[in-house]
């Protein structure tokens, strides 16, 4: 009687490895939608907790009397609560900001070394802790509130827009996150003590596709804090904004 040949002993027909193909498809089509659902999920979660702490943040501000920002460091992809002066500037521009910074240099050279380190230029330090107050803002310690988060993976912030950093806002270094963490991009959003609070937009995407996210926004004159899963321009957000104050005959 003839033994088996190899080929009937081992290995695969065309007709089950087509098959195997075919079903393989069938469960990578089901995986994609279940994936990417799972990845809504998350900046959904990631822009929810932002905006529940930013609504929390502007009524503590008014009960505590005190400033605070939220650090959003777009390089690492986390952000911080930090409490501090209730007095610090914020400035409507980048050139605000700049011009701020040149006058109290200037007014810095009036006074020697020995001045300086007498302290004769005290009020120059507390303005220039208004101008840059990163001095003057410390890491929350609560227990009401998360104090620093992580976005989950696979999301990302695409930009952190306020007045201060100009038209577009600021965005993640262009070559990844730099060796050196001083060097990182951090772009700051201040509540205040009086419940206002700076006009910011802040856009969680998906790291393969930006044009999938949420946005996390204010609206400085009513307080509230908001979602929307489009990405939003400022100057549309501010086009009900009159540009020329009415004239009076």
């Amino acid at each position: 009687m003839p033994l088996p040949s190899r080929s009937r002993r081992s290995g695969m027909t065309l007709i089950e490895i087509l098959a195997a193909i075919a079903l393989m498809s069938v469960v990578m089509a089901m995986a994609v939608p279940t994936l990417q659902g799972l990845l809504d999920l998350q900046q959904r979660g990631a822009a929810k907790d932002l905006a529940q702490t930013w609504s929390w943040l502007r009524d503590e501000a008014t009960l505590r009397n005190v400033s605070f920002r939220i650090a959003f460091n777009l390089d690492r992809g986390t952000w911080r609560v930090e409490v501090g002066d209730p007095a610090a500037n914020v400035y409507g521009s980048p050139e605000e900001r700049e011009q701020a910074e040149e006058e109290r240099e200037e007014q810095l050279k009036r006074f020697t070394k020995k001045e300086i380190e007498a302290g004769a230029a005290e009020e120059l330090d507390e303005e220039g802790a208004s101008v840059d107050p990163s001095s003057s803002f410390t890491g929350l310690e609560s227990t009401m509130v998360a104090t620093e988060q992580t976005l989950p993976g696979g999301c990302k912030f695409l930009y952190v827009y306020t007045p201060q950093y100009g038209e577009d806002g600021m965005r993640a270094s262009e070559d990844g996150p730099p060796e050196d963490t001083e060097q990182d991009q951090i772009a700051y959003a201040y509540i205040f003590p009086d419940g206002s609070m700076e006009q910011a937009i802040v856009r969680i995407v998906d790291d393969d596709d930006e044009e999938d996210g949420w946005t996390v926004y204010t609206e400085p004159l009513n307080g509230k804090v908001l979602m929307d899963s489009d990405q939003l321009d400022p100057k549309a957000l501010n086009a009900w904004l009159p540009t020329e104050g009415p004239q009076i005959q």
